[in-house]
């Protein structure tokens, strides 16, 4: 491998490096890619795993994270021989214990054990894959995400919560904001939310921002958000959504885009399919309609730019309607 290095916009000699990349440097997860290509290409080649329709989707890998989807002890048992093979062949070393099988939808259901590198694979009820837990319901734990929003805010405000301690609301909030909302929301834009779990979010995060206002529980919820310029958590996750939604979109080739085209042929509008999410917050905010933009996708500036935009027009319309409702009562 060799580098050059690039100095006031010019580039020296090609340097060879001998010595290796660590894991976590820089270069690693591109390395780790390169690597597991080879195992990946074999998986697809060999026909096990799960499918989306005529789409293969055996093992999503993000750098040297794999994650094995089959719909039988054969096919998982399979491909991971083909990992213990390919592995073996390049003296690479992967920890077993670490590797655990949840089962999806599958009550009374009898699974025999999955080996690799003659260690049984811990079955699980739950289990971490890039920083979100899976479950054999395939739901977020809200209660725990709150929790994690709220040890992260408590952890930067030594002084606590409350605004007579002396602390900024608007530091506060801000700190709120960009520190702990981002833990407590993670992976849910990929995540099927139901109604009654977004409350459970804003009611929490308004319980927050009281706290760091000092204002007293009775006060309205407008009010509360108004006051320090702040926005509902389901805005926020909506963002998300949407963000991630332009981002497949602006890669045709990927699997990710194949699979999007297809949940919009098939899909069922009362569906739990990730393109309904979609369709409705594109509704919600007044855009137009996913099968547009798949064809005339927007870069990330402007779907940020017009995102946020019509996010603005919403929410301004909201203050103008609760403040209408409660100037009648």
């Amino acid at each position: 491998m060799s580098i050059k290095v690039k100095w006031e916009g010019q580039c020296t000699e090609d340097v060879m490096v001998l010595q290796g990349i660590q894991q976590g440097a820089k270069l690693s997860t591109t390395l780790y890619k390169c690597y597991n290509n080879v195992i990946l290409d074999s998986i697809l080649k060999s026909g096990l795993g799960a499918c989306i329709g005529d789409i293969q989707v055996p093992a999503p890998t993000c750098a040297d994270d794999i994650a094995v989807l089959a719909n039988s002890t054969a096919d998982a048992q399979g491909i991971l021989d083909i990992v213990q093979h390919h592995t073996s062949r390049d003296l690479v070393k992967i920890n077993p214990t670490k590797s655990e099988a949840v089962l999806y939808n599958a009550k009374g259901s009898n699974i025999s054990t999955l080996k690799f590198e003659d260690n049984d694979i811990n079955i699980t009820n739950e289990t971490k894959h890039l920083g979100i837990k899976r479950n054999e319901q395939n739901r977020a734990n809200i209660s725990e995400r709150i929790r994690t929003g709220r040890a992260t805010i408590y952890s930067l405000l030594g002084a606590g919560l409350h605004v007579r301690r002396g602390f900024s609301p608007m530091v506060a909030y801000k700190l709120w904001r960009t520190y702990a909302v981002p833990r407590s929301i993670y992976g849910l834009e990929v995540m099927n939310l139901l109604a009654k779990e977004k409350d459970m979010l804003e009611l929490a995060e308004r319980k927050i921002l009281r706290q760091i206002q000092g204002l007293p529980n009775n006060t309205a919820n407008m009010a509360v958000y108004t006051l320090v310029g702040a926005e509902p958590i389901a805005i926020t996750l909506d963002k998300n959504v949407l963000t991630f939604f332009m981002n497949i979109v602006r890669n045709p080739g990927t699997i990710e885009c194949e699979i999007l085209r297809r949940q919009i042929v098939f899909s069922d509008q009362r569906g739990k399919d990730f393109i309904n999410r979609v369709e409705k917050t594109l509704s919600k905010y007044n855009l137009k309609s996913s099968s547009y933009y798949i064809e005339n996708p927007l870069n990330k500036m402007e779907w940020k730019r017009l995102v946020g935009i019509k996010i603005k027009e919403y929410w301004k319309n909201e203050c103008h309607n609760e403040k209408m409702e409660k100037n009648i009562t």
